[in-house]
């Protein structure tokens, strides 16, 4: 046999000895270990990112109840005034400045536990409120503190549904899901 004929059979000979790709894949085959390797490494960057969004969105909530509660301050010491009558504000005791000022310092003890521990503040609203007129005696002063009294109420619920929310997703267990 020539030289041509014999090197063409080694070749043949190589070729065929060479592993075949598997049906339909023209690629090499990576280690299954690799693959979930990979995986594992790309969920677990997944989730510490969407921790940390629920984490922030968790703070939100808390700052916009710590706003809200602080801008309630002024408006129920002028609320105070102008209802002295029990039976319009509330039972003798029932002390809603205290209330608030309660709640400011829990809610940023909780943002400070939720955090990294450094205080937040923000701006707090400061509304005017000479609107609203401490002579109680016409039906149009009445309605526009009744209005006042309703937005606090409307803003008290915020905060309520806010503190469920970041506790749902805080507290593990206490959620009623």
């Amino acid at each position: 046999m020539a030289a041509g004929s014999w090197t063409c059979l080694i070749l043949a000979i190589a070729l065929l000895c060479l592993p075949w790709p598997q049906e339909g894949s023209a690629f090499p085959t990576i280690p299954l270990s690799w693959l979930f390797n990979n995986a594992i490494l790309r969920a677990h960057h997944l989730h510490k990112l969407a921790f940390d969004t629920y984490q922030k969105f968790n703070l939100e909530l808390l700052r916009i109840s710590l706003l809200l509660i602080q801008s309630w301050l002024e408006p129920v010491q002028f609320l105070r005034s102008v209802f002295t009558n029990k039976l319009v504000y509330g039972a003798s005791n029932f002390n809603v400045y205290l209330y608030l000022t309660n709640l400011e310092e829990g809610i940023q003890t909780l943002m400070w536990r939720l955090d990294d521990g450094s205080p937040r503040t923000g701006q707090i609203f400061k509304q005017t409120y000479s609107k609203f007129d401490t002579n109680s005696h016409n039906d149009d002063t009445l309605l526009k503190n009744y209005g006042l009294l309703y937005c606090f109420r409307k803003d008290m619920n915020k905060v309520e549904t806010f503190l469920r929310t970041v506790q749902c997703r805080a507290v593990e267990g206490s959620c009623g899901f």
